[in-house]
């Protein structure tokens, strides 16, 4: 770019994480030494400025809606919060909405248009950040995202949902209450819920993790077992997030109730009241399983991620204690255990990238192979169609 260019007002962004705002961000071209450098000015920021310095690119959305990205930035001087200044790999425009960049996996699988997934995850991020400000919860907010939700998954009832668009380590917080969302509804819309009731059900989900906002992060993200003091405190989110809905007229006793309830198991044993069975409200019992899935597979400070299909193998050995088996049913239908674009081994030693998922057949998805027995690279890459292959079939992920 020639000349400065100068974003006025701009809200900043990393991966789906709002950071902040600022009254300006100045980029400034290269000088004689080859340096990419700008400034903010006026920054007003949730993060420190020691957690914001760990954040690899920012993304800004001008006043217009035109975004931005910032790649690879390094925050040189903060002693001045009016003027802080900065290096970058590079700065432009983007041609597509961030959570397109940050896909790995094609999304034409996909149970919720990306514009929706990124309205929900700013939401949900608005939310995060009212309640850390001590403001009031944006429950219209909530209950209009859920709508929204609720209207796409009943416009795709065959889809099988994949999650992998949105996996980011530092935007956990945001994108787990989304996907719990997501996930619940799909179940509950698969169990014949009416509009009204997965409308309760969205809410909850995105609000189940509400509790924990009043937990200090590092004892959220803390490596190693918990003492027993810790995990009291732990165990105490959802009657605080409980408590802290309960003052709000537009939050329904059943999306309450999913707070309250999501970590009781169905034969006794769970928190905060040691509920069993039918004792568990059912959109609690339904959010329950997509909790437990969608934090098994995304990566935590205490933790890697583990596959769906790992994921998956942990959730049915925990049926008969933790899990309604009804609901988990229900779940495994619908869900992809090999999600487009994860590998998988075959039964004749070959290895295949998933291309699609077949509808009521998780373990026979239609695949490309990409290594024959031996290991040598095929090319041409055929699909296969393991549903109709019947001497194919898949063994476990590559």
């Amino acid at each position: 770019m020639s000349g400065e260019t100068v974003i006025s007002y701009p809200q900043i962004f990393s991966g789906f994480t709002h950071i902040g705002s600022c009254r300006e961000f100045v980029w400034i071209p290269p000088d004689g030494s080859g340096e990419m450098k700008f400034v903010i000015r006026d920054l007003k920021c949730g993060d420190s400025f020691e957690t914001l310095m760990l954040r690899k690119d920012l993304y800004l959305c001008a006043e217009s809606g035109e975004e931005y990205v910032v790649k690879d930035f390094r925050l040189l001087d903060i002693t001045d919060p009016k003027n802080i200044e900065g290096t970058a790999e590079n700065f432009g425009v983007l041609a597509d909405k961030f959570p397109e960049i940050k896909s790995s996996i094609p999304i034409q699988n996909a149970m919720i248009s990306k514009p929706t997934q990124l309205l929900a995850i700013r939401s949900v991020s608005g939310l995060i950040n009212a309640v850390e400000a001590q403001k009031r919860i944006p429950t219209r907010e909530t209950r209009e995202v859920a709508a929204q939700l609720v209207a796409e998954i009943a416009n795709t009832p065959d889809a099988i949902l994949n999650l992998l668009a949105v996996k980011a380590y530092d935007d956990y917080t945001y994108a787990h209450n989304v996907n719990v969302a997501t996930l619940s509804l799909m179940i509950g819309h698969a169990m014949g819920l009416s509009r009204n009731d997965l409308h309760s059900l969205g809410v909850g989900a995105l609000l189940h993790d509400i509790g924990k906002l009043r937990i200090a992060r590092d004892l959220l993200n803390k490596v190693g077992a918990l003492n027993t003091t810790e995990m009291e405190k732990i165990r105490q989110h959802p009657r605080t997030g409980y408590e802290m809905l309960l003052s709000s007229k537009e939050i329904g006793e059943w999306s309450r109730l999913i707070v309250l309830q999501h970590h009781e198991k169905f034969m006794g044993g769970g928190y905060p009241s040691g509920l069993k069975g039918n004792d568990i409200s059912l959109m609690a019992r339904i959010v329950a399983v997509a909790d437990v899935y969608d934090a098994l597979t995304t990566a935590r400070p205490f933790r890697p991620a583990m596959s769906p299909y790992l994921s998956t193998k942990i959730l049915l050995s925990n049926t008969e204690s933790q899990f309604d088996p009804a609901i988990l049913a229900v779940f495994l239908r619908r869900m992809s255990i090999f999600p487009p674009g994860s590998l998988v081994k075959l039964n004749s030693g070959a290895i295949a990238a998933v291309v699609r998922s077949n509808p009521g057949a998780m373990l026979r998805p239609v695949v490309r192979l990409q290594k024959d027995a031996q290991g040598r690279e095929v090319n041409p890459s055929p699909e296969v169609d393991l549903l109709l292959a019947n001497n194919l079939y898949i063994i476990g992920p590559a």
